[in-house]
Formats: structure tokens, sequence, C-alpha cells
């Protein structure tokens, strides 16, 4: 049932049972909050979000007040300024002045917050020692904590029994002495552990992969997908200077929500490692480097001697684009398409997929579902488009072959050509994933080394046969 309320003097209309918090943020009107999260319970401990509702008696938290019919709000009159500056000067009471050497600088809600709402000189400093808490504390196999920074949002102990359903950390003693901690003998070893670092509003939480390793501010934000399994989860990919630093969850109601799987997010050093940048054709024994176009003539010529005598294998994680253009190639050239496929991995309750390939439903709507089996001993030259995370081939050994890659991979020290291409991060193009959600996704970074979008070398490849791919 919809109401309608005031807030700031403006009416909005919004569903009975909401919270003002909730029906602000709808509206477009921001009131500051730490321990709120909209995946998680309410639990109205930060007391950041406190707002005037008038006929009330005192302030009121905006995260765990309902809203009524004909209610009037203010969330930024003197009274609720006052009371906004004692919250942040309690918690910067015991906060460590580390801004300098931590990860969360730039991203940071308590900064943002005190040059927002409060950017005063702390009085309580004079008067008392800070409380002295653990640092640096290693957590488990991914994260590192700072029990100093933390102010006690409780973000994290809910996200870990709502979400990842692990009860492994709890908050322990009282009043300024809490902290967060594990229990005993326990650690914080679970697939979606990282997800910690997303939301913990300071750098309590940090990640031991990106500790240190750049500041956020230099790094330019590229929403892409995930290719490491057919959930697709939508992602920032944060990257200078064409090189990769981390992936973080980009929020997709129909996909992932607001989460990401450590494997998916740990899974970027393949964008910047390993890429195959030069074209190369065997000479003897030994693969070298030469031009693109004498390699497309090169592979074109194999392709023209052995007519009706091929195998295309393409990966389940090519995009569809590309998967598309292949099979036109192949079949121009009287040959069959098979699809590999990587190792199955296992399902779990939230994001995480048996099916580790980015697009295998694509690849079934191209009529593409034949494995590649027993085609490769019949064929006498395999054509293999491979994408980042394809994994290697049984029985390719001694064949002649081509291989279109982004990577210099099994393969490609195996085949007579390599054409290099474009990963995920350089390229556009779109995945179908298991539910069968088609999700696009373009270039976050530049071409590396003389690597082109595997749909130009795919239609490159066709031009020299003489044929025209559309």
């Amino acid at each position: 049932m919809a109401i309608k309320i005031k807030i700031n003097g403006r009416e909005i209309e919004t569903e009975a049972g909401k919270t003002v918090l909730q029906a602000a943020l709808s509206a477009g009107i921001y009131i500051p909050h730490y321990c709120y999260h909209p995946r998680l319970s309410i639990k109205g401990s930060c007391r950041m979000c406190l707002v005037y509702v008038e006929k009330r008696p005192k302030l009121e938290i905006a995260c765990n007040t309902v809203v009524q019919e004909g209610m009037a709000v203010e969330t930024g009159n003197e009274e609720v300024e006052k009371a906004r500056q004692a919250v942040l000067e309690f918690m910067l009471k015991n906060h460590p002045v580390d801004c300098p050497i931590c990860d969360k600088a730039g991203e940071c809600q308590l900064q943002d917050y005190y040059m927002q709402y409060d950017a005063e000189p702390s009085r309580l400093c004079l008067l008392d020692q800070k409380v002295k808490k653990g640092k640096r504390i290693p957590m488990g196999p991914t994260l590192v904590l700072d029990q100093e920074r933390c102010i006690m949002c409780h973000r994290c102990i809910r996200f870990m029994i709502e979400v990842a359903n692990n009860e492994c950390i709890t908050d322990a003693r009282r009043s300024d002495r809490t902290v967060i901690s594990s229990f005993p003998g326990e650690m914080v070893d679970d697939p979606y552990s990282l997800n910690l670092t997303d939301i913990c509003p300071v750098g309590a939480w940090t990640s031991k992969d990106f500790r240190f390793k750049k500041r956020v501010w230099l790094l330019t934000k590229s929403p892409s997908i995930c290719p490491f399994c057919s959930r697709g989860c939508n992602i920032f990919i944060d990257h200078e200077k064409g090189m990769v630093f981390r992936l973080r969850p980009r929020e997709n109601e129909d996909v992932n929500k607001s989460w990401l799987c450590d494997e998916g997010r740990l899974a970027y050093p393949a964008i910047n490692q390993n890429r195959l940048l030069r074209a190369l054709s065997r000479n003897g024994g030994t693969l070298q480097e030469i031009s693109v176009e004498s390699a497309l003539s090169y592979s074109a010529k194999l392709i023209g001697d052995h007519q009706g005598k091929i195998l295309g294998m393409v990966s389940a994680s090519a995009s569809l684009e590309e998967a598309e253009s292949f099979k036109k190639l192949i079949q121009a050239a009287g040959g069959e398409v098979a699809c590999h496929r990587r190792k199955e991995g296992r399902d779990d309750f939230l994001l995480r997929r048996a099916d580790r390939d980015a697009n295998l439903k694509g690849l079934q709507k191209l009529g593409i579902d034949r494995p590649v089996g027993e085609g490769i001993v019949k064929a006498e030259l395999l054509v293999v488009l491979e994408s980042l995370f394809s994994e290697p081939v049984n029985g390719v050994l001694g064949k002649k072959m081509i291989a279109i890659s982004p990577k210099r991979s099994e393969l490609v020290e195996g085949a007579l050509v390599a054409l290099p291409i474009a990963a995920y991060s350089e390229a556009e193009g779109s995945f179908i994933n298991f539910a069968g959600k088609a999700q696009k996704f373009y270039p976050a970074l530049p071409l590396k080394g003389d690597a082109k979008p595997g749909v130009w070398m795919i239609k490159a490849l066709a031009k020299k046969l003489g044929r025209e791919i559309k």
C-alpha cells in the first residue's frame, strides 16, 4: 500500500512498511549511514542516520523508523547536524589517524562524512588516550583485519551469517573495548570472504591481495562481466595504465545482487600476465614472431590446403559474436565446429556455478553444442578459438593447428601459427548466462601488443580466404 510522507518539506510517495532511510534513498534524498546495507538485516547501531521526526520527543534513527502516513521528517536541520557531528566525534575518538597508509583512503565513508558533516578538530583526544586495539591481524587466506579502524557497524558479522552462511566471526568484549574477532581456532576461510572488504565502510577489513598496491583514486573503474563461470556476475575492472589491480562486484539484482566470489575476483592476473602479444609462426621447432598480416596469410593457406578436413574448436567462454563469426568461417571452409569446455567445478548456494564457462548457453543458441571428442582424430587441421580461461585439450599433440588466442597457452605452443586476439577486458561482446540472460560487455583496457578483437581477426582471416563474414 502506498502512503505519503514529507522529507525536508518535499512530499514523496512510498510503500507502507519501508523505513525512513529506505524511502529517502529511493527518492534520491541521501541520509548518511554506516551500519545499514540494503541486503543485510537492520542493526541500528551506528546512529549516523539520526533524523528529526515531527512530534517525536527525540531524534530517531532513519534505518529502523517505519514510515507512517503524513509523517514529516527533517534530515539536515540544526539539531540533526549537531547530533551527526557528535556521532562522528565519538567514532573518531579511538580511530587511528592512519589515512595515509590505509587502503580504504579515497573510498572511506568515515573520511567522506567527516569532511561533509564535521570537519572540526577533536576535543576528546585532548582529554583521554585512544584505546589501542589489534592491527594487521591475519584473518584467513585472503583477509587482514585492523581492529583499531573498526566502527562496529557489524556489517561483516551480518554478511557472514546471513549471506555466506558462515558463523566464523563475532564481536568480543564491551564498551569502547569491543572488537571484531573470529571464534577461537577459526579463521575467515570462505569463498565469499573478500566481500567484507567491499561492505566495510572504513579500512578495518583489507584484502591481502590488494593491500598497499595502488591508491584507489588513481584507478579507472570500468563496468564489465565476469567470465569465470556461467553466472556472469556484473563487475568493475579497476585499472591504471593498462594494468588491472582488482575486480569488484557491480550491483545487478537479477544476477549477483551486490556480491562476487573470491575465485572470480582473484582471476584478474590472467588479464595482465602470459598474454599473446604478437603473431607467431613455427620455424623448425620454435615459434617466431611475425606480422599479423603474414600470420593471416599463412593461416589462410593452411585452411585452403585442408578444405573439408578441418575441425574448428571454440571455447565456451568466447563471446557470442566471436563464436558466430568463427562458425561461419569454419563452415565456409567445409569444416565442422565443436565446443571446447572447461573442467566442471561445483554449484553452491549463492553464486558459483559448476559450469565454469561464460557462454555455453550462447554457443548452444548458435547450434554449437557438439563436444570436441573424436573430431580431433578425424581432422587434418585444427583451428582453435581460445578465451582467457581456456584449458588444455587432450589429443592435439602432433596435429596441425592454428590457434586464435588472447594468451600464450599450451595450444599456442603446439600450433603452426598463432593469431593474437583481445581478452574480454579489451573487447566488446556479449555472454548468455546459465539462466539465458544476455549481457553486453565493453572494452575496459586498450588492446595489448598486436592483438585485435576476436571478431576482427576472424573476419580478416575469412577475407584472406575470399569470404565475407557479416
